[in-house]
This record gives structure tokens, C-alpha cells and sequence, in this order.
């Protein structure tokens, strides 16, 4: 999806009465389909709204909204309804007999909960996972699809609060946003025991959502509802979905969950605007000028909105993704995203977001304890966070503790397996605990998802020149680096100057090294140290060059760059462990000095 800026707020007016159809019977004759194939299309979304009087409750559905959700879902719901062919059928009543005594049999006994299945209870701990699929905008204008996807993203975050419950995250379900899949053939392949899927209208003063709960094996509907809302309220109704979810499934929520998923606050919704165009910005920068765009939104909303403390958490991780404020140095993005982690702590203690972003933040001050720490309490505040997950797996292998590491990457590509990122990071980590077969699948998985992704380029590259096998990491880095040649990727450059050198090919390797030096020059407006230092680090390495390695070191000591963490697991930093030099940067940075040899 092209992210576009949102047209001006404006007040729509409530759609006329003949707009309007006010019962079951008029939608189906609207729909030329009978009132229970209308019923039961409530769960495959169709936009229905529920008001209740003092005697009985009342459906009604605006015709506008039933037209575009029919447009989108005509095609797989008319293939759903074809008749089973005769033969099947008189198949079907052979059996039916012998099948209702089984059944019969099962539900006195309530074998394998079949009494409580078909009175449609759940038992304990039978639901513990979900996907909330892309909501639909039903406003008819494609600019507004930004608000849907954000309100998505919203109410993932909302139940991944909810410690009992694994929440597939919104990049892996984002793809299932135009798929005419059957709700139980998505459930199979994100793994996960229920759906919830539905629409929404954002009319200017006004917001409507339908939310439907169904459960994959055995398929059925669990639950519906219709929300409409004024836009201050939208958090306070996202934190209530949560919750109605949850009880639907029968969980239990801890009293720190129920606190969590019970806010009161009203939002600008101007701000919550400009917030959701941010993270639109941010899900998708693979570029500065992406990433700046996604600055100015989140600054945007805290200008309309001080308090509103997700953007500020927003501001902090984006930086420390340096995908944004391209003139800044490193040094002076870390101080800005600690500045805004803390402020957003400071108006909610219990944002995830934020204290992720403290324990990156920590881990580039060498303050290991501390770093654990703040990842542990992201984790808690929303088990569900696969970027708190990654990030505390990039730290664990860093720290050698290698098996602790696979569980939580394991844990990440659970909750996002669409992510090239996730697929990435968590083949690291099991690289770095000696598990090749499963890493490289994980690589495969990620280029499957994005061809082009340099950082598996650059894994698979690597571990390639730890085995020796430099022409085979050579003929990788090479294709990676023609992939993007949209763009300079120094990281690649650096380690294929480096595979080049250890395969004998120094002219090359020199050349690329020079580049990088002209590179990082002009980047930084003369300043060193602008682009990655770690691509230089590892071309003189790789060339035998010490003095020029351990020089650009000292710069990524002094800029506290990421990767300092994996000073005793990088492999391409092998040419250089046997010089003291090495060992001292070690103890500057409180890593362990001998280090337990990798198992390759």
C-alpha cells in the first residue's frame, strides 16, 4: 500500500433514513439472498449495527457500507455457497445415521469435550493464540486505508497485553488484507486457534467498527459486535475490544492485565491522526526519507496532543532504527530517543515501546544488567512484541548465552513470521549457537518475503567466510549488493571486501575499502565514523590491516555503536582476537575477555 497523507478532517453526515436498512429481512432482500445466509454473513463481516431498545434488540446497516464490503467479498462468498454435488449428497445420508449414534455416543461421554464443544463452551486453556486480520475501510476512499490498517496495529498491541494469549503480529497478517483465504485456511497458516476480523468507517466526527470473533477448528462464529464512537474515545474502545476478546475465550487477565487493558483517556484526534500516518511511515522505511516522514507525524501528533505518550515511544525506537533525522550522528540519536523513551515513561510506565527502547539504549551505554532488565519488563508489559523479542535474542547471543537466545527468537518468528527482519535476526542467533541447518532456513524465509533484504544477504555471507568457503560468501554479498544497487549498502560492501581478501583477491578488496572511506566521508560532511564503521572494521580485517581496524574500533567505541555487543561472536572479526588490543576493548566494554570457542 502507497502511504498517502490523510485528507483534511470534515463532518460526515449521519446517511439518510432511506439510506438505511432496519432489519434482517430488509438487508436480505437488499442483498437478494435469504435472512439466514444474511445472519450468517454477519461473521464474514458484513457491516451490521445493533442498537438496543427496552423490549428486543434491533439490527440495522447502511447501504454504502454493505456496497463496499460486497465488492470486496462477493467472489469467495458466492464460491462458499455452491451445492455439494449430488453423489456427495446421497453419500451424506448414508452416513448421516451412523454418524449422529457417534455422535450421540461422544456427546454423552464428552469425549475430547465434544459435549462442551457443541454447547459451544470452550475448555480452560483450549484458545491461546489469535491473528487480527487487516479491519476493512468501508469509507470507499483508499486515502483512509492507513486509519484502518493503524487501528489494526492498535488492537493487536491492545491483546498482545494479555500474557495467556499469542497475538500474530500486524506485518505477518497484512498480507491477508485483500486474500480471498477462508478464515480457517489463514488460521492454518499463521497457526493460531481463533480470528478476529472486521471493519471500519472513519467519517470525521464519527468512527464505526464491527469486530467478529470466529474459531478455526471446528470453525465457528464465537462472537460479534458493533461499535460507533467519537475518535477522542478510540483507545478507550480499543482497550474494551481487548477485553470482550478475552472473555469470549475465556481467559482469565491477571489484575496487572486488567489494569493495562482499562484506560479512560481521550486522545486529539488529530494527534492519533498523525500518529497513525507515523507508524504507517515507519512499518514500511527501509530509507531515510521515509523514516523522516514518520519523524514529522509522530512530532506532529505530540505537538496537537503533549501528552500522548505512544508517540513519543514511536520517536525513540525510530531513532535508534536510524531511520530518521539524517543529519544526526549517532551519539546525538541515542541521547534524542533516550529523551523521548523517558518522557513517554514518564506519562505511561507500562508502554512496552518505551522500555524497549531503554534497553537498546542501555546496551550502547555498556550497561548490560540494565539492558536485561528493561527488555525483561517490555516482555512483560506485552508478551506478544516481537521487536522486544528480537532485540533481547540480539543481546543474549552477544552475551554467549546462545540457547537462552533460540528461545527467544523461536518466540519472535512465532508471533511474526512474515517479517524479513525477524527471520533475519533469529537466523543470527542460531548461527552464533552453532544451529547452521535452522539458521539458513530462516535466511531462505526471509528472502522468500523480500528478495532483496541485505541484512540476510549479509548473514548468509558471513557464515560462509567463517567456514572457508570464500568464493561461495563472494558469489552471495555480490548478488545482495547488485539487489540494492538502488542505494549504497556499506555493510555489504565491507564484508564482501573482506570475504574478497581472504580468498586472495586483495586489489578488489582495496578498492572496495577506499570506497567506503569516500563513502563515509562525504556522508558525514568529513565527520568519521558517519556510515556503519563495522564495513571498514571488517574490510582491514579481512586484508591483514590491524592498525586500520582497530583505528575504526575506537570509533565505534567512542560513537557506542550496536555491534559492539557481538565483539566476542562476530566471525568476521576473527583476524583480529589474537591481538591484545583486542582483549582490551573487551574489558573497556565489560565483555567477557576469554571468550568459549564457536562452534561453527
Amino acid at each position: 500500500m502507497a502511504v498517502t497523507d490523510p485528507p483534511r478532517p470534515h463532518a460526515l453526515p449521519e446517511p439518510e433514513s432511506s439510506q438505511r436498512l432496519d432489519s434482517w429481512k430488509e438487508i436480505a432482500v437488499y442483498l437478494k439472498r435469504d435472512e439466514s445466509t444474511v445472519r450468517r454473513w454477519e461473521r464474514e463481516g458484513l457491516p451490521v449495527h445493533r442498537h438496543a431498545h427496552k423490549k428486543k434488540p434491533t439490527v440495522y446497516a447502511y447501504k454504502s457500507e454493505v456496497d463496499v464490503w460486497w465488492k470486496g467479498d462477493r467472489t469467495r462468498l458466492e464460491s462458499g455457497e455452491r451445492a455439494q454435488p449430488s453423489r456427495q449428497r446421497r453419500a451424506g445420508w448414508w452416513s448421516m445415521g451412523w454418524l449422529l449414534v457417534l455422535l450421540a455416543v461422544m456427546v454423552g461421554l464428552n469425549v475430547a469435550g465434544a459435549r462442551d464443544r457443541l454447547l459451544g463452551r470452550s475448555r480452560a486453556g483450549e484458545i491461546s493464540s489469535i491473528a487480527v486480520l487487516p479491519l476493512k475501510n468501508l469509507s470507499g476512499d483508499a486515502r483512509q486505508d492507513y486509519f484502518a490498517d493503524g487501528m489494526t496495529e492498535a488492537l493487536i498491541t491492545e491483546l498482545g497485553k494479555i500474557g495467556a494469549l499469542q497475538v500474530v503480529s500486524h506485518q505477518s497478517v497484512y498480507g491477508y488484507r485483500q486474500s480471498d483465504k477462508t478464515v480457517p485456511e489463514i488460521a492454518r497458516a499463521l497457526k493460531v486457534d481463533v480470528v478476529l476480523e472486521g471493519t471500519v468507517l472513519h467519517s470525521g466526527n464519527r468512527v464505526r467498527i464491527t469486530a467478529n470473533l470466529v474459531q478455526a477448528v471446528p470453525e465457528r462464529h464465537l462472537w460479534a459486535e458493533s461499535y460507533e464512537f467519537d475518535p477522542q474515545d478510540v483507545l478507550a474502545i480499543q482497550s474494551r475490544v481487548a477485553r470482550e476478546v478475552a472473555g469470549r475465550i475465556r481467559l482469565k487477565l491477571t489484575p496487572q492485565e486488567q489494569t493495562r487493558l482499562a484506560t479512560s483517556r481521550r486522545v486529539d484526534p488529530e494527534a492519533y491522526e498523525a500518529y497513525l500516518l507515523g507508524r504507517a511511515y515507519m512499518l514500511k522505511a527501509r530509507n531515510a526519507a521515509l523514516g523522516i516522514r514518520a519523524e514529522e507525524y509522530f512530532k506532529k501528533a505530540i505537538e496537537k496532543d503533549p501528552a500522548y505518550a505512544p508517540a513519543y515511544a514511536s520517536l525513540a525506537e525510530l531513532y535508534l532504527m536510524a531511520r530518521a533525522s539524517s543529519k544526526a550522528s549517532e551519539p546525538e540519536h541515542r541521547q534524542e530517543a533516550r529523551a523521548f523513551a523517558e518522557k513517554a515513561l514518564e506519562l505511561d510506565d507500562t508502554l512496552a515501546e518505551a522500555h524497549n527502547a531503554l534497553a537498546r539504549i542501555a546496551q550502547r551505554d555498556w550497561d548490560w544488567a540494565g539492558a536485561e532488565r528493561e527488555y525483561q519488563r517490555a516482555i512483560d508489559l506485552n508478551p506478544s512484541y516481537p521487536v522486544a523479542r528480537t532485540w533481547y535474542a540480539m543481546y543474549l547471543h552477544g552475551m554467549q548465552r546462545f540457547e537462552e537466545a533460540s528461545v527467544q527468537a523461536r518466540r519472535a518468528q512465532q508471533l511474526d513470521p512474515g517479517s524479513p527482519y525477524v527471520n533475519t535476526w533469529a537466523g543470527a542467533t542460531y548461527a552464533f549457537g552453532g544451529h547452521l541447518d535452522e539458521a539458513m532456513r530462516s535466511w531462505r524465509r526471509a528472502l522468500e518475503l523480500d528478495s532483496t533484504f541485505p541484512d540476510a544477504f549479509l548473514m548468509i555471507g558471513r557464515t560462509y567466510v567463517s567456514q572457508g568457503r570464500y568464493q561461495e560468501a563472494i558469489a552471495v554479498l555480490r548478488k545482495a549488493t547488485a539487489a540494492n544497487n538502488d542505494a549504497p549498502q556499506p555493510q555489504l560492501m565491507g564484508a564482501l571486501a573482506h570475504a574478497l581478501a581472504r580468498a586472495g583477491q586483495r586489489e578488489e578488496a582495496l578498492k572496495l575499502a577506499d570506497e567506503l572511506e569516500r563513502i563515509d566521508r562525504q556522508s558525514g560532511g568529513g565527520r568519521r565514523g558517519y556510515i556503519t564503521p563495522f564495513a571498514l572494521i571488517w574490510a582491514y580485517a579481512g586484508l591483514g590491516d590491524k592498525d586500520h581496524a582497530f583505528e575504526w574500533l575506537e570509533v565505534a567505541y567512542n560513537d557506542r555503536r550496536d555491534r559492539i555487543v557481538w565483539l566476542n561472536v562476530d566471525p568476521l572479526l576473527d583476524p583480529l582476537r589474537a591481538d591484545p588490543r583486542f582483549d582490551d576493548l573487551l574489558r573497556r566494554v565489560g565483555l567477557p575477555v576469554k571468550s568459549p570457542p564457536r562452534s561453527d
